[in-house]
């Protein structure tokens, strides 16, 4: 297999995202990705998998680097 067809991300709201349980959305076609489910003040932890299918068989890769983001409604001003 090469080249990925699509990602996934999964999501958690403590740090050491796992990848055994299901995943937040799949089939993602682009690098970008927004997470319109979560909560503003709530800390989300995310890893990224890349998923390439092949003769109807599929391989998901190891999972990305873990980021952790906190949304807010409020931004803090622009320097």
């Amino acid at each position: 297999m090469s080249a990925a067809d699509s990602y996934r991300v999964y999501r958690s709201t403590s740090s050491g995202v796992g990848v055994s349980g299901s995943p937040l959305d799949t089939r993602i076609s682009s690098a970008g990705y927004t997470d319109g489910t979560a909560e503003n003040g709530q800390t989300y932890y995310y890893v990224v998998t890349a998923v390439a299918e092949e003769d109807g068989e599929t391989a998901e890769s190891d999972p990305s680097s873990e980021v952790g983001k906190t949304p807010s409604s409020d931004p803090p001003e622009r320097p």
